[in-house]
């Protein structure tokens, strides 16, 4: 039989009170980290995904990944209505199965609108990043699945 000793180690320090702002920040920054194990889902039809069939076979079929731009594309988040135009989509595809395609990406567009209950805003530039979509072929319908602090994003920016 051994005997270990561990012995008390005390330290003394100093706290500075937080402030306002850093308290908010924090708060703020825990609330967006407990968002991001979260996903908001929306669904949207492949022909506002992809511009026409060439490159919904490339991304679906042979599994290419691509950079494409579409005029407008529009959807809902959280009961706000996004629309933007000059879109331009980078996709990363990965086979599922032979319905179903997995397709990282990120949309970059200019003039975007925010509309909605609680918000009623116009920016220069919209940058989604940190989604992805589940296409289905059979029924030409993208599942889209975004963190919910990405999604909240646009709205509080």
């Amino acid at each position: 039989m051994s005997l270990t000793i561990i012995s008390l180690v005390i330290i003394q320090s100093e706290a500075q009170p937080v402030s306002q702002q850093q308290e908010k920040l924090l708060d703020n920054n825990i609330a967006f980290s407990l968002l991001d194990s979260f996903e908001y889902t929306l669904e949207v039809n492949g022909t506002q995904i992809f511009p026409n069939d060439t490159v919904r076979n490339s991304v679906v079929n042979e599994y290419s990944p691509s950079v494409y731009n579409i005029s407008s594309i529009q959807y809902e988040i959280m009961g706000h209505t996004i629309n933007a135009s000059n879109v331009q989509i980078h996709v990363y595809p990965t086979k599922i199965d032979e319905v179903n395609t997995r397709v990282g990406f990120q949309i970059y567009a200019d003039n975007a609108e925010v509309r909605g209950p609680s918000l009623n805003k116009s920016y220069d530039s919209l940058d989604i990043r940190s989604a992805y979509g589940i296409y289905n072929k059979a029924t030409d319908k993208m599942t889209i699945r975004m963190p919910y602090s990405a999604a909240m994003q646009h709205l509080l920016q």
